[in-house]
């Protein structure tokens, strides 16, 4: 007994539907199935994001929010470490502006008639084209909710930073800023300027002056525009599938510098001065981040044969090794080594329903015979009958035999295209002959499309 059968693609044994899309459902069932794959080989996972620059250091912004910050751009290269996916290693880079104003009224003459310096010290601004490249290590936590949605993380890591801090000092004219203590800025000091004389601009954003030649800056010129950071994020994935996700964080990072704005305590005698700490910068951010080249976690595997394992085997079983599948046997039980005919018949030449290998005789038409085919003539039949020996059913069994047929075959036509597929020219169509078809039509041999093939099965079914 076979424990396994296959069943040719195409052909849909078991499909007794008349709705043609549950034949094709079935027909996927059938012809493909899913794994899951144990161990997916994952690849870099690529996001990118964007965010706001919010600058923290000497020079202070009046308000630090977002409508106050520079717009800067994240890119994002992940990698899992380990089969928890709880750690990742990722490559960053992020570049942007970040800008700082502080405006403040200056007093002018105190009442010691002393003027007051903080005309100029206290009117500052700047923005400064940051670059920075670093490695972080992040970690996941449990999801929030059940299916892995929405999953908190951390982050932290160092990178390096490039940065070029200039000040808007000139308006569009050339002429240097003054601020006056009515709140108007004009093009001469306040301290030794007429006020009738004095003319009136205002700041044109431009920021033309590199802090490192500033010569107000005494000990600061020409210093280092290169620093390192140590970037800290905290935000949510939100797990749109397996390969899209959608974070939004916020990092903070603290850098090795505190000349990120131009000022600084380091030099006592300088003009303008900062106070004591390093700058540092908040950068809130939403990106996307996609999976495009990790391999699939769960896989449809498409076959040319599809098991019949969870299907009726028994219409696959061969019990009498006939070759023909019981599912098609028309004459199960058939004696090993007995030749048979496309429905698991043995061949009956005289069509006398005996079947040759126990025929003892070639019978004429129509003739009654007994159990070893030969014939037997009315007196024994009559003679028969009055023996209690013989019972009525015998004799009907004899009268039956003597009008006993192989199955119809062909009670369909053949449609012309099939024709060449009836081999022994018996007008049917037999199961291993429709197989044979079916075989030439994959090695190419046939010149039967995919439609033939399916209307093949069908009238397979309808004969």
């Amino acid at each position: 007994m076979l424990a396994m059968a296959i069943i040719p693609a195409g052909i849909m044994p078991l499909a007794a539907q008349s709705d043609e899309d549950e034949d094709d459902e079935d027909a996927v069932s059938l012809l493909s199935h899913t794994d899951t794959v144990e161990n997916p080989v994952y690849m870099p996972v690529v996001g990118l994001g964007a965010g706001y620059f919010a600058f923290y250091g000497d020079v202070k912004n009046a308000f630090r929010s977002l409508s106050t910050g520079k717009p800067g751009i994240r890119i994002n290269v992940a990698s899992y470490i380990g089969n928890t996916h709880r750690l990742r290693a990722n490559l960053v880079f992020l570049t942007g502006d970040v800008y700082g104003t502080q405006r403040t009224v200056p007093k002018g003459l105190g009442g010691d008639g002393v003027w007051n310096l903080s005309d100029t010290a206290n009117n500052l601004n700047f923005k400064s084209t940051v670059y920075s490249f670093g490695f972080n290590l992040h970690y996941s936590f449990q999801p929030l909710i059940k299916g892995k949605y929405l999953e908190p993380f951390v982050s932290l890591g160092i990178e390096t930073m490039s940065f070029n801090s200039k000040a808007d000092r000139f308006d569009k004219n050339g002429q240097r800023y003054h601020y006056w203590s009515d709140g108007t800025i004009r093009t001469v000091s306040e301290q030794t300027g007429d006020p009738n004389g004095a003319f009136l601009t205002q700041r044109d954003y431009t920021y033309e002056t590199d802090l490192r030649n500033d010569n107000r800056r005494k000990g600061l010129k020409n210093y280092s525009n290169f620093s390192f950071a140590i970037p800290v994020d905290i935000g949510f994935d939100l797990n749109v599938s397996d390969r899209v996700s959608i974070r939004t964080a916020t990092s903070l990072h603290y850098t090795f510098t505190d000349l990120l704005d131009g000022l600084t305590n380091a030099s006592k005698d300088a003009e303008y001065k900062g106070k004591k700490g390093n700058d540092w910068f908040v950068f809130p951010y939403v990106s996307l981040h996609l999976d495009l080249f990790s391999q699939d976690r769960v896989k449809v595997v498409e076959e040319l044969f599809a098991n019949a394992d969870d299907f009726d085997m028994a219409m696959y079983d061969d019990e009498d090794n006939d070759g023909i599948f019981d599912g098609w046997d028309e004459c199960p039980g058939t004696p090993a080594g007995v030749p048979v005919d496309s429905l698991g018949c043995a061949f009956d030449k005289d069509n006398d329903g005996v079947p040759d290998y126990l025929d003892r005789e070639m019978s004429r038409t129509g003739a009654v015979v007994d159990e070893f085919g030969v014939e037997v003539n009315d007196e024994t039949i009559v003679e028969l009958l009055g023996q209690s020996a013989l019972e009525r059913k015998d004799v009907e069994a004899y009268l039956s035999r003597s009008q006993a047929k192989t199955r119809v075959r062909g009670g369909l036509p053949i449609p012309d295209k099939f024709k060449s597929i009836d081999k022994n020219n018996d007008g049917y169509i037999s199961f291993d002959e429709m197989l044979k078809a079916i075989d030439a039509y994959f090695d190419g041999t046939s010149g039967f499309s995919h439609i033939d093939i399916r209307e093949l099965n069908s009238f397979f079914f309808d004969q």
